[in-house]
């Protein structure tokens, strides 16, 4: 059961989400949902399903994918973490680790940290719903807070 102060930190990330408008991947809008939020440790985990079209010939996520996303749910996470206030992001680094079948549900489990630093620090795994120690794929983000 969530606590009073996770609902309401997981109804400020939706809100934020909504409000963004870059969770496109190749001009078709991703379907992703937050299912769980913690304000304390500063988290979210939101889940997807993979289609063939996320899927790169190598049969892992698709890299650009993982940076879209990683993007838009860290960036979401950080700027409710700090009240709304917006940052740019100074470094995105993204990594596919293993293949994965189309169909395959996938938790993206985003952690903030340094929130409230000049450089707030966030990184987002990707991982098999059915298997959460199954990594997919792995991404860093670094944003800055324009004065």
């Amino acid at each position: 059961m969530e606590s009073t102060d996770d609902a309401k930190f997981k109804q400020l990330v939706i809100d934020t989400a909504d409000i963004k408008d870059s969770r496109y991947y190749r001009t078709a809008e991703l379907s992703a949902q937050v299912i769980s939020a913690s304000s304390a440790q500063q988290s979210i985990t939101v889940e997807l399903t993979a289609g063939a079209g996320e899927i790169c010939s190598a049969k892992c996520l698709d890299e650009g994918l993982v940076a879209t996303l990683a993007d838009f749910w860290t960036s979401t996470l950080i700027t409710a973490v700090n009240n709304g206030k917006g940052a740019v992001t100074t470094s995105l680094s993204v990594q596919a680790l293993k293949p994965i079948e189309p169909a395959t549900k996938i938790h993206i489990v985003c952690c903030a940290a340094g929130g409230s630093h000049l450089l707030p620090f966030a990184t987002a795994r990707f991982v098999s719903a059915n298997n959460p120690s199954n990594v997919l794929a792995t991404a860093t983000h670094t944003k800055y807070f324009r004065s």
